[in-house]
């Protein structure tokens, strides 16, 4: 479900990029439109992830573009927000660069695999307040994961109940 999320902000493409599992690019159509729009594709599990980062973070930097990263990995639509895996935070903290978490609502009332739905709807997507990682240290990313995802899941929650009143308002009409 990731390139639903994806999808989102595809046309803030010249100013922000995505980081992606390096499977993705092997999907038929999204993969070959990410790779042309300068996605970062990772392999996870390989020694060459950290290179590959640093890399792309010197070339973001220059040309002050934005990172998009999901941090919880690998996308499940379960109707919750997943831990976070550690990698984003690290890079953040390590190139002191701020995070500014972006919230999607669930969009499980209107596409879920094990149910067989897939309809339209709406999702609400909110920007939260950039979280500063200047003078952090590697020790504080636990604490900061914390934060961040409790910000989001308070978002997440709240959002995803006004997404469903809404979409089942719209049923009744």
């Amino acid at each position: 479900l990731l390139s639903f999320d994806i999808i989102g902000v595809w046309h803030t493409f010249k100013l922000l990029t995505v980081l992606a599992k390096k499977a993705l690019i092997y999907v038929p159509f999204f993969g070959q439109a990410a790779y042309l729009t300068d996605v970062i594709f990772i392999d996870r599990h390989s020694t060459s992830a950290k290179q590959t980062m640093n890399k792309a973070m010197k070339r973001l930097k220059e040309k002050n573009i934005k990172l998009w990263i999901f941090p919880e990995g690998t996308r499940r639509n379960t109707g919750a927000i997943h831990e976070f895996k550690k990698g984003a935070f690290h890079t953040a903290i390590e190139e002191e660069i701020a995070i500014v978490p972006v919230v999607f609502s669930t969009y499980k009332h209107f596409l879920d695999k094990e149910r067989k739905i897939f309809n339209d709807g709406e999702i609400i997507i909110t920007a939260l307040p950039e979280v500063s990682t200047k003078g952090m240290h590697l020790s504080d990313i636990d604490k900061l994961i914390d934060k961040v995802r409790s910000d989001m899941i308070e978002v997440y929650n709240r959002t995803s109940n006004e997404a469903l009143q809404k979409s089942l308002k719209d049923i009744k009409n």
